[in-house]
């Protein structure tokens, strides 16, 4: 790392070198003389160029002889061409009047100007990601695009979000986007800093993605990263600190509470009292342990990006530098990361110029891995009873306790459990431009890239699995590289009232990978924690390699006649090594109708923009794993702690194998034609702006993992099957409402209404799935003409009413017993009663975001929720015991439990009484609004910034997630174990002691030199 950083600091003199000699200052406003940062300040006649930064500040180098004119354009405002003459400084005020169609946004191997895209798509810009405090790529997405849901499943640092782009396309594959990262199609998204990038184009419809073929189906998010400008070099210093916390505890019971609770359970089971009068009376002074505080901490969160930029007329560049390091919510918990950054651009010639990017990401984490299960630290917490201490009188850890949950005490695990993992990831990506022609471009970018882990893991005497003679000690190391070659040709022509572009593109990659992981057990020491597994009685050794190869063929052609009547088409071939009919075809069609062109509205002074689009297209999904085609051999996992083998004789263990499960004889892609209909449209002169689609997906060839019949091999097998829809409504409105001397207001609203449909299983009706953790499984379930992720399981109808005690006999229960709907009406609560109880897919989702302005200071916010969707808690019937480990209730509600005094909806303690997990009962409202982001900052004037050398500095204090306004009485509605399971499609909703998204406190400063 030290190396690459003086080797950035080295080069910049190189280029410094080849800089003109005369430099010109300015400053570019609007008519109310607000800044216009990032407006693009160009030589005329030269590839000279720069853009301002957050104070409207530029700095460009001239010619010492001839004429200068510099080209002033920024977007939604009339272009300047000004003539410098022996001015040191500017002083460039721009009006608001350019057709905002005019932009040129990314569409995947090109760019198009954004008045002839026919497809739907929404953009990003560098501008709106760095007004918070951002550590994912993916946080930039939230409430900021229609038909785009970002869900934070859970609060551990380091965990990528769930992005969703027109609901779930796939019930076994993953449903998160493809991220294209300059150029590089697959790129990994933690591999580069949000603050490197300039922009993010989202492709939504199959128009957009069809270029992308099998890898289209879920959308596709283009990143282009920053580039330097010429001129002098620009030093950037953004460093932000926040302090995290549990934004909400669950209301569980205090010592006092605790014990007349258990005292009151045993009577009820006709057992003794667990604590006498005295020791309860001693509790109203001793409110005892509090779980939740102790297995949580409120960290420091630090990020640093630094970057250095410039250049020349036929050479840029842009270094960046990024450090992460963030602690989580739990104890022993942490991320960080370092990223380094380099992009350089060369003019070789008038014909070819190059382009070079070079990423490279270093993470290392600690416990950062927990799904969301019941065995977790976080988890046993609200478990754990509030009467027993979390360490005895010598300061040694009381790992068991004789009330509440009969796991281990959750600190001690938390604090001696190791997951520890670090990497290296190297991406390298080249790109040669040859203009062949003026109108004919040949584009070759190569990428490769290389990704190191190494994994250490330990669990101790002092832990659960320690506990029962399982402890153990594993490292392992794992190695995967890609290459990707993409060569394409573009052809762009205008003729007359006609305009082409066509291209014509070739691409293949390859993958491969291999891991090793050891294992020994019970050690006998682990003074030297997993660096010596030689210590351990039994020692495993495992290993797995991995290999995948994709080839593509594409085309495509877009045209316009008189930038009014506009048509793409494209089509695809995709050959991959996944599946048995191995290539696919993915055509798609587009056209769109300029409305604001024609005659009868070219000079009105309302409608600015009007556009018209309607398209068609199929993308696809792999949705399998490499060789899911080829039937495999299987070696079994016999003795203790899975030691490979089998016991021939009964006592021997031998080395063995078996065959696997068997394979379909035909794997198709999963196929997702959508058709889509938009409006684009713009007023006054581009201060507002308004986009609407509405679109209809079918997913066909859906993929599913049969379970095989047992004379075949067991196990399961994956086949096509039956189709689901996917339609919906988005709509998008920002502008700037008020805009008076001094002040402004730019405000952006989102709405996404979605709604999806099984329409066939192969011939089934329904399919029960397992779903997540050892708390939950069996609680989802897919029927025939309903939405992914219902919840199956019991209608909860309260308690028996003791005039209900004749009814409640004919089950074997009393008065105060749990009460279902008994769907058979068989007089027995059993599976065959089980039904569709409530539902985790959001009906529609929303953001709003605000920033008013008054000269120097700025105050913004962000709001974001969803609504109609449901959490499915595994955590609150074990905060009522009686439930896996849980013995006894922590929950404050338990202390209005039903008596014939007091006859509430809250079960008795007694064993008739059927408290099951599978229960509506915990079915949750799980609507939200939250409070992403209120931010308050200031710009301290040029005037006095220009005296100290500095050219931009600006402080804010900002804060995430400072309310949320939901009836869901758990941590958190937003987070969810759907990403841990099999079938995260399936299972949104279900959660169970998943840790919640913290709230921060933020301070900050943005820093140019």
């Amino acid at each position: 790392m030290k190396k690459l950083l003086m080797l950035m600091f080295i080069l910049v003199p190189f280029f410094e070198l080849s800089a003109q000699q005369r430099t010109i200052a300015g400053k570019i406003t609007d008519q109310s003389g607000n800044p216009l940062s990032g407006a693009t300040v160009t030589l005329k006649g030269s590839d000279l160029a720069t853009t301002t930064d957050s104070s409207g500040a530029f700095h460009v180098n001239l010619n010492n002889t001839g004429k200068n004119i510099l080209i002033i354009s920024y977007l939604g405002f009339i272009p300047q061409e000004i003539t410098v003459n022996n001015q040191s400084s500017l002083a460039i005020q721009l009006k608001q009047g350019l057709n905002s169609l005019d932009s040129v946004i990314v569409v995947g191997y090109g760019s198009l100007r954004k008045k002839d895209v026919t497809a739907a798509t929404s953009t990003i810009k560098a501008e709106e990601i760095v007004k918070r405090p951002l550590t994912t790529v993916e946080q930039a997405l939230q409430g900021t695009a229609a038909g785009v849901t970002v869900q934070s499943n859970s609060g551990q640092p380091g965990n990528a979000l769930s992005v969703r782009i027109r609901g779930a396309n796939s019930i076994t594959g993953s449903n998160e986007p493809l991220y294209v990262i300059d150029g590089f199609v697959g790129g990994n998204v933690s591999s580069i800093s949000v603050n490197d990038i300039e922009s993010m184009e989202i492709l939504k419809d199959a128009a957009a993605t069809a270029v992308y073929g099998s890898r289209g189906s879920n959308g596709v998010v283009i990143i282009t990263t920053k580039t330097g400008k010429a001129g002098k070099t620009k030093i950037d210093f953004n460093p932000w600190f926040s302090k995290a916390q549990i934004p909400k505890k669950l209301n569980l019971m205090n010592a006092y509470d605790f014990a007349r609770a258990l005292n009151a359970q045993n009577a009820a089971q006709n057992t003794s009292p667990a604590f006498t009068d005295a020791q309860i009376e001693a509790f109203k002074q001793n409110p005892g342990t509090d779980w939740q505080k102790e297995i949580t901490q409120e960290p420091w969160i630090q990020n640093y990006q630094l970057s250095v930029s410039g250049g020349a007329p036929n050479v840029n560049y842009l270094f960046s530098f990024n450090y992460l390091d963030q602690p989580g919510l739990i104890l022993n918990q942490y991320y960080k990361k370092a990223i380094l950054h380099a992009n350089v651009n060369f003019k070789i010639n008038s014909k070819v110029d190059v382009k070079m990017y070079v990423n490279t990401l270093l993470p290392k984490n600690r416990n950062t891995g927990y799904a969301g299960d019941i065995t977790d630290p976080f988890a046993q917490a609200f478990q754990w009873d509030p009467t027993s201490p979390v360490r005895d009188s010598t300061g040694a850890y009381i790992l068991k306790s004789k009330y509440g949950s009969n796991a281990i005490n959750p600190v001690a695990q938390a604090n001696n459990q190791f997951d520890d993992n670090s990497g290296t990831y190297i991406n390298g990506t080249g790109v040669l431009n040859w203009h062949i022609t003026k109108d004919l471009t040949f584009t070759t970018n190569n990428t490769y890239d290389v990704n190191w882990n190494y994994g250490q893991n330990l669990r101790g005497p002092q832990t659960a699995d320690g506990l029962i003679g399982n402890d153990y000690a594993q490292n392992t190391a794992s190695r995967a590289w890609s290459f990707q070659n993409s060569n394409f040709l573009t052809y762009n022509h205008k003729f007359g009232y006609h305009s082409i572009t066509a291209t014509a593109l070739y691409e293949q990659r390859k993958y491969e990978a291999m891991n090793v992981t050891a294992r020994s057990v019970n050690l006998s020491t682990y003074a030297l924690g997993y660096y010596n597994l030689g210590l351990g009685t039994t020692q495993k050794t495992t290993s797995g390699y991995s290999a995948d190869a994709l080839q593509s063929f594409m085309g495509r052609v877009v045209y316009s006649y008189k930038d009014k009547y506009l048509l793409t088409a494209a089509v695809r071939s995709d050959g991959s090594s996944h599946l048995t009919d191995k290539y696919s075809t993915f055509p798609s069609i587009s056209a769109g109708w300029n409305i604001a062109k024609e005659d009868f509205l070219f000079s009105s002074n309302v409608v600015s923009d009007l556009k018209l689009r309607a398209s068609w297209g199929i993308t696809g999904n792999q949705a399998v794993p490499a060789y899911a085609s080829i039937a495999k051999i299987n070696t079994g996992t016999q003795g203790p702690n899975g030691t490979l083998g089998y016991y021939y004789d009964g006592g021997t263990l031998s080395i063995a194998t078996s065959l696997g499960s068997p394979v379909s004889s035909s794997l198709k892609w999963e196929e997702n034609t959508e058709t889509n209909f938009g409006v684009d449209a713009a007023f006054f002169k581009g201060r507002l702006t308004f986009t609407a689609d509405a679109y209809r997906k079918k997913i066909t060839n859906l993929l599913y993992n049969y379970q095989a019949a047992y004379y075949l091999g067991g196990g399961s097998y994956i086949r096509n099957m039956g189709s689901l829809e996917n339609k919906g409504l988005e709509f998008a409105l920002g502008g700037t409402p008020v805009s008076a001397g001094k002040f402004s207001w730019t405000a952006n609203f989102t709405l996404s209404f979605n709604r999806n449909k099984v329409l066939d299983l192969g011939g089934l009706d329904s399919v029960v799935l397992s779903n997540v953790g050892s708390a939950q499984s069996n609680n989802s379930i897919l029927v025939v003409g309903k939405s992914l992720g219902n919840f199956y399981g019991y209608q909860y109808l309260g308690t028996w009413k003791s005039d209900e005690a004749a009814q409640a006999a004919q089950y074997g229960m009393n008065p105060g017993n749990s009460k279902y709907t008994d769907v058979n009406g068989d007089h027995k609560y059993t599976p065959d009663d089980y039904m569709v109880i409530g539902n985790g897919t959001p009906k529609y989702s929303w953001g709003f975001i605000s920033d008013f302005r008054y000269d120097n200071i700025t105050l913004s916010f962000m709001l974001q929720g969803t609504q109609g969707n449901q959490i499915y808690s595994g955590t609150f019937p074990y905060t009522f015991g009686g439930q896996g480990d849980a013995r006894n209730a922590t929950n404050s509600d338990i202390l209005n439990v039903w008596t014939p005094q007091n006859q509430t909806d809250i079960p008795t303690f007694q064993s008739s009484s059927n408290n099951s997990i599978h229960s509506s009962r915990y079915v949750y409202n799980a609507s939200y609004m939250k409070l992403r982001n209120l931010s308050l900052s200031y710009r301290f004037p040029q005037s006095m910034m220009s005296k100290v050398k500095i050219t931009n500095l600006e402080v804010y204090v900002s804060g995430q997630n400072l309310f949320c306004i939901t009836k869901y009485p758990g941590y958190d509605p937003e987070v969810t174990n759907a990403n841990y399971g099999a079938y995260p499609a399936l299972s949104q909703g279900l959660e169970t002691g998943v840790i919640p998204n913290p709230r921060t406190y933020t301070f900050g400063l943005r820093t140019t030199f």
